[in-house]
């Protein structure tokens, strides 16, 4: 079962600015469980501060197998010459190395699913972030994580549905 949180912002976005002063380095696409197949993220840009305006969290997610260890949270933010809506996923909380985020991606013309990530912690308490999806005619995206083995996906949100 996966529930959202709610009362956190404060908290997230604290440990969002870390995320987006400090992101993960990899952009390499890998498949796994969630989305079906991997896309090539490697071109994408990583959250900063100094280009993302106006970001804010979408949801956050845990599992039940995970408790309050870790939060999984789908962010949106405006970047680009023209404010286009970004999307991004990070892990935070009391991560431990092979924990990991991925971005799922519905395309524009239909699916599958497609990956970006995962992007594994390598230390404990690591806090790390996909890659920015650009919201373009009608993409879905999903936050998803993996914790002690156990991996979860936030509900899909896309700028038609936010």
């Amino acid at each position: 079962m996966v529930r959202t949180r709610h009362g956190r912002a404060a908290s997230v976005i604290v440990a969002a600015a870390v995320v987006l002063a400090f992101p993960s380095s990899s952009c390499a696409a890998s498949a796994g469980p969630g989305g079906d197949r991997p896309i090539d993220c490697r071109g994408w840009s990583r959250p900063n501060p100094q280009t993302v305006k106006n970001a804010r969290p979408v949801y956050s997610l845990t599992s039940d197998k995970w408790g309050a260890a870790v939060d999984v949270t789908l962010w949106r933010g405006d970047a680009g010459p023209r404010g286009e809506w970004h999307y991004w996923a990070t892990l935070t909380g009391r991560t431990r190395p092979d924990d990991a985020v991925w971005l799922d991606v519905w395309p524009p013309g239909g699916g599958p699913w497609h990956r970006c990530g995962p992007f594994p912690v390598s230390g404990d308490g690591q806090a790390v972030s996909t890659p920015m999806a650009v919201w373009r005619d009608y993409t879905l995206v999903k936050a998803c994580g993996r914790h002690d083995g156990f991996s979860a996906c936030g509900r899909d949100k896309g700028a038609m549905v936010d």
